[in-house]
Order: C-alpha cells, then structure tokens, then sequence
C-alpha cells in the first residue's frame, strides 16, 4: 500500500487532531475510549519513527538505566496529555498551572529529543 509522503509524514498529527476533536466533542465514554485510542496510535507512530531515523543509533536510552526504555519513550506524551485533559476539566488555578507546566515540560522533552537524535554523534 502505498500513501503519498505529505499524508504518511503527516499521519500521526492527523490522530492528534482527531483525537482532540473526539475529546472536546463529547465527554461520554465511547468517545473518551476512541480519543485515547487515537492519541495512543499517533504517540506509538512518533516513537516507532523516530527509533527508525536515530542519527545515533545508541541503545541505551532513559536516564541512566533509571526507568525502563519504553516507559523513557513514551514519559511526554503522557505528561502532554495529562495536562491537556487536566487542563479541560478543571477550573482551578492551580491545577491549570500544573497542567500548563506539564504541557511545555513535554514540548521542551520532544524539541531536545528530536535535537539530540537528529544529529549524528560528535567525536567531542
């Protein structure tokens, strides 16, 4: 099967925004259970992707063989969407803080993430 290159690059963001879209649609449960589904086929496409296009190509990921690998590769898409579903359902400040602070903790883990691997590993 083959999917034109603009769609398949694309394909894990098109997940997110269904999956956004489901969640703020309605809060039942068919529709929370079709979001999860998508946002988890979106994180799982991410992940597989960048582990095939590693520049590094080093086996050892986590923090010092402190948390297992796939628990490492997955850790911020699990704060993003902590914090976008906390950030929906409260209306507490502070919670909103917590959640805020979470979302721009899983975009600063994503952008060095893709930095670090997209480079090849230096001699110094």
């Amino acid at each position: 099967m083959f999917i034109p290159k603009p769609i398949y690059e694309n394909l894990p963001f098109i997940y997110f925004i269904i999956s956004g879209y489901l969640f703020t649609f309605e809060l039942t449960w068919p529709m929370l259970i079709s979001a999860g589904l998508f946002y988890s086929a979106g994180c799982v496409t991410l992940v597989t992707r960048s582990a095939h296009r590693r520049m590094d190509k080093q086996k050892t990921l986590g923090l010092k063989h402190k948390i297992p690998d796939l628990i490492y590769e997955y850790l911020p898409y699990t704060y993003g969407a902590v914090g976008v579903f906390t950030l929906m359902i409260t209306k507490n400040q502070i919670f909103q803080f917590f959640a805020f602070t979470l979302i721009v903790l899983a975009v600063r883990n994503l952008l060095c993430r893709h930095n670090n691997r997209s480079r090849s590993t230096k001699l110094f």
